[in-house]
């Protein structure tokens, strides 16, 4: 386990942080499949995929907002810093999904939308991998490493 890495922020003797970083890879993973469902204009599966992909990258972003930043805020105050960011970042990233989810609806090329969230995703995943999740894993209470250990575990089907 790394130096300065509570023992809570385990999942599977995983650091969370790095739990979340391969979950990042796994969404990365599935926007392509979309793209080449669409690419053979196979649209039912493109959009029974991305309704998969948008869940599960919303109840990421929830995870985030909900488990990791309060506990930044707790030091910071509300305003400005880290969860100020990438709050905001997070809003983009939704407003590129309803994007995406339009032009699956209307089974249209999806090329420009996805590869604008693909864009945004990377620089967003990178700042969160850099310095985020480092900064969570070695300052926040206890309580917030299980709380956050817990709910990523339901979210990649590893809960009990």
């Amino acid at each position: 386990m790394p130096q300065g890495t509570s023992q809570n922020a385990v999942v599977h003797e995983q650091p969370v942080g790095l739990v979340l970083e391969l979950h990042h890879r796994r969404l990365d993973e599935v926007l392509d499949r979309i793209e080449m469902a669409v690419e053979i204009e196979s649209w039912s599966e493109a959009r029974r995929s991305f309704a998969r992909f948008q869940t599960e990258l919303e109840s990421h972003m929830r995870l985030e907002e909900d488990l990791m930043f309060p506990s930044f805020e707790a030091i910071t105050g509300p305003v400005g810093g880290p969860p100020a960011v990438m709050r905001a970042e997070h809003a983009e990233i939704r407003a590129l999904l309803r994007v995406v989810e339009g032009r699956l609806r209307d089974e249209q090329p999806i090329d420009e939308a996805a590869g604008c969230l693909e864009t945004v995703l990377s620089a967003h995943n990178t700042k969160e991998e850099r310095i985020v999740y480092p900064l969570f894993e070695r300052h926040a209470p206890g309580e917030a490493y299980a709380a956050l250990n817990l709910e990523l575990r339901k979210l990649i089907g590893m809960a009990a």
